[in-house]
């Protein structure tokens, strides 16, 4: 859906109706004209319903063109020749006076009061016209810079809450980005801890807009909350899926994966979330790294079973949002995970910023951005 019929979609009933009363007082002065040219000869009867057919057909005229875009020409043929026929039929069931061959004082006096009549129609017609369009420009304007301002304060704590993540724990490099689909988004990256006790991890909430932001929000600081009381990573998932079910709407979840350092090894959890993709340096190979839970926030508690894995240097951990593989071309093909793991194998021994940027260039080239798209890396070093 484009930008711009979105927009006429969320515009308030009343304000549309009072928009399209404007288009119909503009336009009735069509029918007003037809009397002027006719001398005022028209029958009264005439002359009403030419008004309302000049002023209706231009109201639907313009639904055509919020409805239907670009394609607005298909509709609007059909139904000018009905308008015309219309009124081709109205011009002879009630036809104009015929035209006096002299006119005395009498009919000069009834044609001044009828022109005079019909010029002051115009002024009205227009007035109103005029008037409508200012109510709906002014309050609109007013919604829209007011939801506007609204949203750039969201994306602006959505940046706050969501940085770009580039730094060193030990001997583990992590770099992450979240570029959202809109002005806020529902992924969030983060990494949290001390060298010895760490947990990266990567969330997608359902949806888009402020309402996924503000839930994504909320996982982030139930996350940090959980972590930094000393909860064990194993009861992350489980924890966090008792925060979240009570405060979102019943629609709404999140996908969720971490990678957490667990002793010497690492541990990692997945719920609902497409497979951590390991690269490992020495064979060029990569691992999938899948979870069978389901996702946080769909029942009130559940077990969320994690896995320990062992890493050697130089292997590279991806954790990613289904907005990379879901980039479609012109074709409707999807980037896919295929695409992705070539990325990978190409460029995975390149710095974790070279990484993140062939990736996204290669996603940007196949096709436009739909979803939120979140990436995080982890090398161990």
């Amino acid at each position: 859906m484009s930008p711009s019929h979105s927009y006429w979609k969320s515009i308030p009933r009343k304000s549309l109706a009072i928009f399209l009363l404007g288009v119909f007082c503009i336009f009735s002065t069509f029918g007003i004209a037809s009397d002027i040219i006719d001398m005022g000869r028209e029958p009264v009867l005439h002359y009403i319903l030419g008004v309302v057919l000049a002023g209706s057909f231009s109201i639907v005229y313009a639904l055509c063109g919020f409805i239907l875009r670009k394609d607005f020409w298909k509709a609007v043929l059909p139904i000018f020749a009905v308008h015309f026929a219309l009124m081709n039929v109205l011009g002879r069931v009630l036809p104009a006076a015929p035209r006096l061959p002299q006119m005395d004082t009498s009919e000069i006096a009834r044609l001044h009061d009828r022109l005079m009549f019909d010029a002051l129609a115009v002024v009205a017609a227009m007035t109103l016209g005029y008037a409508f369009f200012l109510f709906v420009f002014i309050t609109e304007g007013r919604r829209y810079f007011r939801v506007h301002a609204e949203m750039a304060l969201a994306a602006e704590i959505h940046h706050v809450i969501v940085p770009q993540i580039e730094m060193k724990l030990g001997e583990f490099e992590f770099y992450g980005r979240s570029v959202p689909s809109s002005e806020v988004g529902g992924d969030l990256i983060d990494v949290a801890g001390s060298e010895e006790n760490w947990v990266a991890y990567l969330a997608d909430v359902s949806g888009h807009g402020v309402a996924p932001g503000v839930v994504m929000g909320m996982v982030k600081s139930a996350a940090r909350m959980l972590l930094s009381s000393g909860d064990d990573s194993r009861h992350l998932m489980g924890r966090l899926n008792e925060v979240l079910y009570p405060l979102k709407k019943p629609d709404m979840f999140a996908t969720f994966c971490f990678v957490a350092k667990c002793g010497d090894g690492l541990r990692v959890g997945l719920a609902g979330h497409p497979a951590i993709l390991k690269f490992s340096a020495k064979t060029g190979e990569i691992t999938s790294l899948e979870g069978l839970n389901m996702p946080l926030g769909i029942l009130p508690d559940g077990d969320f079973a994690t896995s320990e894995i062992r890493s050697e240097s130089g292997e590279m951990f991806a954790l990613y949002t289904d907005g990379f593989l879901e980039a479609s071309n012109a074709a409707g093909e999807e980037f896919g995970i295929a695409r992705f793991e070539a990325e990978l194998r190409a460029y995975g021994k390149e710095s974790l910023d070279a990484v993140y940027r062939s990736i996204q260039e290669s996603v940007a080239r196949h096709g436009a951005q739909f979803d939120d798209q979140s990436l995080l890396l982890i090398r161990r070093i």
